[in-house]
């Protein structure tokens, strides 16, 4: 433990740190298992029930109003954040992207109004401009512990947009730790938004995921506001 009580995160400490490829090849590997297993389920995405699973795409959905907007979905799953848009009356564009090319056929079946794409967006790149990017849970398996990779896909995603990005991770403000899953820092993370991305970042600390269960998630949006980023900067090298 340390100073605050909270787990060391030992497992973090790689001798050598993953490649990008081998995370991507790594995930798709992984959430293709995990739809043969549990089929068209929360489960299959990694999340415990439907309910925390739809509390963390509301909150992203916070980022704005979506009603109208372009949206790229990126870890799409079979798409349920796009029937959560719908159910809300979204009348906007929609483009889901996953790695794992089952789940992709799977939305593709269910949903013939949207649009669905198996894409490695580090490879691929990403060809069309988007009003909103979002992109829930893709950062939470231990196979993710690169974090460069993780600020590379924000990159992306955040160059794509014309309006602004969402995510979510899991945080480091814990008090339980599986040695599975990712932890980051949200306090890194907002640095990097920040710093790298935009003047205009807010970070949410604050939801319930369960009653009775601290915050062990954050939700981060980045605008694009046309202002220079960031002042901090200049701060520090006086």
């Amino acid at each position: 433990m340390d100073g605050d009580g909270r787990p060391f995160l030992t497992w973090r400490l790689e001798p050598v740190p993953p490649t990008h490829e081998s995370i991507i090849r790594a995930n798709a590997t992984h959430y293709g298992r995990l739809y043969r297993e549990h089929g068209d389920t929360p489960e299959a995405a990694q999340w415990s029930d439907v309910a925390s699973q739809d509390r963390r795409l509301h909150i992203l959905c916070e980022l704005a109003d979506l009603h109208d907007a372009k949206i790229l979905d990126f870890g799409c799953g079979t798409g349920r954040l796009y029937q959560l848009l719908v159910a809300r009356g979204f009348s906007g564009s929609y483009v889901g992207y996953d790695i794992a090319s089952e789940v992709v056929e799977v939305a593709r079946s269910k949903f013939s109004a949207a649009r669905f794409e198996c894409r490695n967006i580090l490879t691929q790149g990403i060809n069309e401009e988007f009003d909103y990017a979002v992109a829930s849970g893709v950062f939470n398996n231990r196979h993710c512990q690169s974090e460069q990779y993780v600020r590379d896909i924000l990159v992306a995603l955040f160059r794509s947009t014309r309006k602004g990005l969402g995510f979510n991770a899991l945080s480091t403000y814990v008090d339980y730790v599986n040695p599975e899953l990712n932890y980051l820092d949200p306090m890194v993370m907002f640095s990097f938004c920040k710093t790298d991305l935009s003047s205009s970042v807010v970070l949410r600390h604050d939801y319930l995921l369960k009653d009775t269960v601290i915050p062990y998630e954050f939700t981060l949006y980045a605008y694009k506001t046309g202002l220079p980023r960031p002042a901090n900067i200049i701060a520090r090298s006086l």
